[in-house]
């Protein structure tokens, strides 16, 4: 079975894309300053230690939960600083413009997270409320105070800002799957990689079920790995997907143009289809940026012998990396999703084609469906299907600098895509999620950075029974 299916049998969970959010915002008292402020627990915001040494108190259990990774569907949450009053203010975008906000005399703005324009199942309503003496304004969640109480407080000119979940899930259910201990290490830097460039993703086929001799030199799995930086990509065998024994190619497959990210689907025909990035590292002869390409293997299902690449997303000034390979169980449908950088706002995007080979015919100016974005780090899109679900693992760069996975769903591969309740997953560190589903069990290769920001980058193995 490929790696990009799941077993038709496999039972939907009860949690539906969109009716939970994983991140707790909770809300700060600074005595001196006389400012309230709201923050989300994860993302680049400070944390609960750095806030209690600028002064603020202790908080109150969470508000309302709320998303990092956004879409359409959904407004995006800022603060803003006003030096003079001395406090913090929440403002979804649209109520007003970064120029009306300047005049006012606020400064700083500082994006917090996504949450709904409207009301939805399971959210409710967030205002916002001034103290003209204390100069602050209040972002309370509906039923935490009456309007009474806050009139008597002091409080007035009630706001409504948007709506969240007042529950991280509706159910006991989070959304993902339970996931086993991780192995370490899984491959090794080899001579033509050199020491410092660590295998970081993973893409595992099954290509020889019957182990026999003539195909993959008798062994059942292929994977191609990538590197963190661009030595190449290189190939890996295996009969024992829970193994760090992993059979490692002396010479790379590619090398030499920045090769990175090379994600591979197994077609009808028994080809090999793969993505990867090209000039990640620079010196691209166009003299723009990286970008995505595609190619076909010319040895069947033996996958160690390539056309030449195809452009499949480019443009000149804007970055398009970590393309990967999903084909729909359903339709057999092939998507393309991956990261662009948008001048700053982080996108996910997916195309599609009937087969891989149409796939190729594409226009590289065709940059396909928005699915998700931030105006943070989020990158790294990889998706696979189990019952009636889409899973989309991402990679996000949060508090002090850690790697960190987030999962979102959908009920299609080209919907808005909405975080679950359980993100974080796969622990501090991790990014370059690589889910693979075979039969009833998902395994998952991942990059692990042990120590943020010196790129002590390991290969790791994780795997978790499915429903």
């Amino acid at each position: 079975m490929s790696t990009e299916l799941a077993q038709s049998a496999a039972t939907a969970l009860t949690l539906q894309p969109g009716s939970g959010a994983p991140t707790a915002v909770r809300r700060y008292w600074h005595p001196t300053d006389k400012d309230w402020l709201s923050v989300p627990a994860h993302g680049n915001q400070p944390t609960a230690a750095q806030l209690q040494g600028y002064g603020y108190q202790t908080p109150t259990g969470p508000q309302f939960y709320v998303s990092l990774v956004g879409n359409s569907d959904m407004v995006e949450v800022s603060r803003w600083w006003h030096p003079a009053d001395k406090d913090w203010i929440d403002m979804p975008a649209g109520m007003a413009s970064d120029t009306q906000m300047a005049n006012w005399g606020y400064q700083n703005k500082t994006f917090q997270y996504y949450a709904f324009p409207t009301q939805r199942t399971g959210t409710v309503a967030v205002y916002r409320w001034w103290h003209p003496t204390d100069k602050d304004w209040l972002t309370v969640r509906d039923g935490e105070f009456t309007d009474a109480q806050l009139q008597s407080f002091g409080y007035q000119n009630k706001t409504l800002l948007f709506y969240a979940f007042a529950q991280q899930s509706p159910t006991t259910d989070l959304g993902y799957f339970a996931l086993g201990t991780p192995q370490k290490s899984v491959l090794s830097p080899v001579s033509w990689s050199g020491s410092g460039d660590h295998p970081h993703t993973f893409s595992v086929l099954e290509v020889n079920p019957t182990q026999s001799p003539s195909i993959n030199q008798g062994f059942r799995y292929i994977g191609y790995y990538g590197h963190h930086n661009c030595s190449g990509l290189g190939i890996a065998r295996t009969n024992d997907l829970n193994t760090t024994a992993w059979t490692q190619e002396s010479t790379p497959l590619f090398s030499g143009t920045g090769e990175r990210w090379g994600n591979a689907l197994l077609n009808p025909d028994n080809t090999i289809g793969l993505v990867h990035n090209v000039y990640w590292c620079g010196g691209n002869p166009d003299g723009g940026a990286y970008y995505i390409v595609g190619r076909k293997s010319t040895d069947g299902i033996n996958g160690t012998q390539f056309t030449s690449f195809v452009p499949l997303v480019k443009e000149m000034t804007v970055i398009n990396g970590n393309p990967t390979l999903f084909r729909d169980p359903d339709t057999q449908t092939v998507y393309l999703y991956w990261f662009r950088d948008a001048n700053g706002r982080k996108e996910i995007r997916v195309k599609s084609a009937a087969t891989f080979d149409a796939l190729l015919q594409t226009s590289p100016s065709d940059l396909g469906t928005l699915i998700a974005y931030s105006h943070d780090v989020v990158a790294s899109p990889q998706v696979i299907k189990v019952g009636s679900l889409y899973y989309l693992a991402v990679e996000t760069l949060e508090q002090n600098n850690v790697w960190k996975t987030r999962v979102l769903t959908a009920a299609a591969p080209t919907a808005q895509f909405f975080e679950i309740p359980a993100g974080p997953l796969y622990g501090n560190g991790s990014a370059c999620v690589f889910q693979h589903v075979f039969g009833s069990t998902l395994h998952t290769y991942f990059g692990n950075e042990g120590t943020p920001g010196v790129s002590n980058w390991t290969l790791d193995h994780v795997s978790a029974p499915l429903p």
